[in-house]
């Protein structure tokens, strides 16, 4: 009696609905539960693969060669490769990006299947833009009102299910700011009003009790900039008050926060210009400096450990064999560029400048505007500068899915 139901066309229509509900659910799953969004990229992955073999076996023309999902590719290419290479060195230790290597290559298939499945008309795109837009949202309100339990909870910087502030600042910020993007190309309304100035408020609070540095001051700065965008489209000076008030009110909220790291800031800075770099803001410094050092030595890529050891070996010749900086190489050198230049040499840059290419600069090429997704890729690369988001398993997954719901939405 399932031979009617489970016929092949059936089954041929149940993969890619499997592959876009899983999709959608990862967001506003992953900021609760690190575990359970990890999960549903996975199977999300292996449902556009099953349904990619599919469309191959159907003979229908599957385009492999987005550039969007490219970018992806190109990257789990650079941590596999690199990964290979550094596994057969001696001395190698738990250095290797397999792991984010794994996840951008099915990033590339989730990317190119979705957007099959998009371009055919497949899926209703109207529903489907809908609940794309759905996802992001329910992504906000599930991030938000757990940010908001933590910060009751306990005394402790926000780390929503990621478990590590920095990078759930990262994340939860390029996320809001491309939702708070594709309100602001909506049609005018009150409703448009309420739900910026909800969104952006909110957000911004919730960054300040991650206390991550740079986020504090790069969400800040977009959501100002998003405000003047809003004012010179509707001229409304009661309205532009209203939202400056309350962003104040959401940052003095987090005034204490805000003091103290602006304060620490400032002492650590200074601590660096008097020779001492043992602290987190002066470790970065040198870090950055011996990575540049590190990259000129070996321009085409070294081991982790090759890296290290020279590093190690200038700051013993320095007199700084006690730098904090010896405590953080084995994560990675905090700026983006950098690390990519001192591991994976010329071609790690060139990859990476591709990356932030396609997601920043041929995105408004395209639109002739600064699209959610453009306004994401600027804020990652802006965060770049300090830190390392893009090896990062739960970072790739997050911005990857949200490549994918933004492109949809997008190319409505």
């Amino acid at each position: 009696m399932l031979t009617p139901v489970l016929n092949r066309k059936s089954i041929i229509q149940f993969f890619p609905w499997l592959a876009f509900l899983t999709l959608i659910a990862i967001l506003p799953v992953a900021f609760l539960y690190e575990k359970g969004g990890r999960v549903l990229f996975y199977y999300c992955a292996y449902f556009s693969l099953v349904g990619m073999a599919v469309e191959f076996w159907r003979k229908n023309k599957v385009q492999l060669t987005d550039r969007k999902a490219l970018a992806m590719l190109m990257l789990g290419i650079v941590y596999v490769g690199w990964s290979l290479y550094a596994q057969y060195l001696p001395h190698t230790q738990d250095d290797q990006y397999y792991t984010a290597g794994k996840r951008c290559v099915l990033a590339f298939i989730i990317l190119s299947y979705i957007l099959h499945l998009y371009r055919t008309n497949f899926f209703d795109k109207t529903l489907i833009v809908k609940l794309s837009i759905l996802s992001l949202a329910l992504a906000f309100i599930t991030s938000s009102t757990f940010a908001i339990y933590q910060s009751i909870t306990s005394t402790e910087r926000v780390v929503l299910g990621i478990n590590r502030a920095t990078l759930t600042a990262y994340a939860y910020s390029a996320v809001t700011l491309a939702l708070i993007t594709l309100i602001l190309k909506s049609t005018d309304s009150k409703l448009k009003k309420f739900c910026f100035l909800f969104v952006s408020i909110v957000s911004l609070y919730v960054i300040m009790l991650t206390q991550t540095r740079s986020a504090m001051v790069i969400h800040t700065l977009f959501l100002a900039y998003m405000m003047f965008r809003l004012f010179s489209a509707n001229r409304s000076v009661k309205f532009l008050g209203c939202v400056a008030l309350l962003m104040f009110v959401a940052a003095g909220l987090s005034y204490k926060v805000i003091e103290g790291r602006l304060e620490s800031t400032v002492n650590e800075y200074h601590d660096y210009e008097q020779g001492n770099d043992k602290t987190s803001l002066g470790s970065r410094f040198t870090m950055w400096k011996t990575g540049v050092m590190a990259f000129e030595r070996a321009p085409f890529g070294q081991s982790q450990y090759e890296r290290n050891k020279f590093i190690t070996a200038y700051l013993d010749a320095h007199n700084q064999s006690d730098s904090w900086a010896l405590i953080y190489i084995n994560v990675h050198l905090h700026n983006e560029f950098i690390q990519f230049a001192s591991l994976f040499g010329v071609v790690g840059i060139v990859v990476l400048l591709y990356f932030f290419y396609t997601f920043i600069i041929a995105e408004f090429r395209r639109y002739r505007s600064l699209t959610p997704l453009a306004v994401a890729g600027l804020a990652i690369l802006l965060y770049g500068m300090t830190d390392v988001v893009m090896i990062s398993v739960e970072f790739i997954s997050i911005f990857s899915v949200l490549v994918v719901l933004l492109s949809l939405v997008e190319e409505q």
